[in-house]
């Protein structure tokens, strides 16, 4: 597995140079009148942002998560849609939600045992967190049961941008290096990646998003995605089920990737 992560991200440097591409089959495109789109979820739920409220939408159904004294979401983690992840970082405050969007645990981490300055939190394994201190600028793996940390990171020098994890990997992304880290707290690879604005990730698979174009890398090589039009805004995007989703703050598209094959 380890050599499988680090293959992947060697690629990554050849995102300024990769020719080969990818392509992007329009699917459906329905209107969306919201702030953000957020992703859609193992059940087929959907998850968006209007006026700082949490939308979740599934069937018909509408359930709404509110909280505007914490101010704007920074961000909503759905990996599991059981324990959602809302992280307020004005509040510097962290939000754990079950499947109907009611409150689970809330961190304030201003008044915590040890203050953390955070400029993230995602969603980790059991009842833990990733989260990011700006204070140290060190990657941690927070218990928020106990709230304490249990895994701690050595220093990131480089400005932080943004970090996307799952149960057993986190990958931080800063000006100029992607690092990839364990659950246990190991670096995996530290890879050079200028340019990147923001990313989305499965298991084996990252896109990127790179002067307004999308690169898909898997792990093998990394390739531009190719969308049915280059008029498409790129507000937020994500990857779910080999499905593509992209909103331009007035439509949401989902587009199937046509996956490359070994020859």
């Amino acid at each position: 597995m380890k050599s499988l992560i680090l293959s992947l991200f060697l690629c990554c440097s050849l995102l300024a140079f990769g020719q080969k591409t990818i392509t992007a089959t329009l699917q459906q495109q329905d209107s969306l009148s919201v702030d953000r789109f957020v992703a859609m979820d193992n059940f087929g739920a959907s998850y968006s942002i209007q006026n700082h409220i949490l939308i979740k939408r599934k069937d018909g159904k509408k359930w709404q998560y509110n909280n505007l004294q914490l101010g704007e979401i920074t961000s909503v983690d759905i990996l599991n849609p059981l324990k959602i992840t809302l992280f307020y970082e004005d509040f510097n405050t962290v939000i754990v939600l079950d499947n109907t969007l009611n409150e689970i645990k809330r961190i304030d981490f201003n008044v915590a045992a040890e203050f953390k300055n955070l400029a993230a939190a995602t969603t980790a394994n059991d009842r833990n967190l990733w989260i990011f201190d700006t204070n140290t600028q060190q990657l941690e793996v927070f218990n928020y049961v106990q709230e304490k940390t249990l895994n701690q990171n050595l220093p990131i020098p480089e400005k932080f941008i943004t970090l996307k994890s799952n149960y057993n990997y986190c990958r931080v992304l800063t000006e100029t290096y992607l690092y990839t880290y364990n659950i246990y707290g190991s670096l995996l690879s530290k890879e050079e990646l200028t340019g990147v604005s923001d990313f989305s990730m499965t298991n084996t698979e990252v896109i990127f998003l790179k002067d307004e174009q999308l690169y898909y890398t898997n792990n093998e090589d990394v390739y531009l995605i190719n969308l049915p039009s280059d008029r498409i805004a790129i507000k937020q995007f994500s990857l779910h089920d080999d499905i593509l989703y992209i909103y331009d703050g007035i439509v949401l598209y989902q587009f199937q990737l046509k996956k490359p094959t070994k020859e």
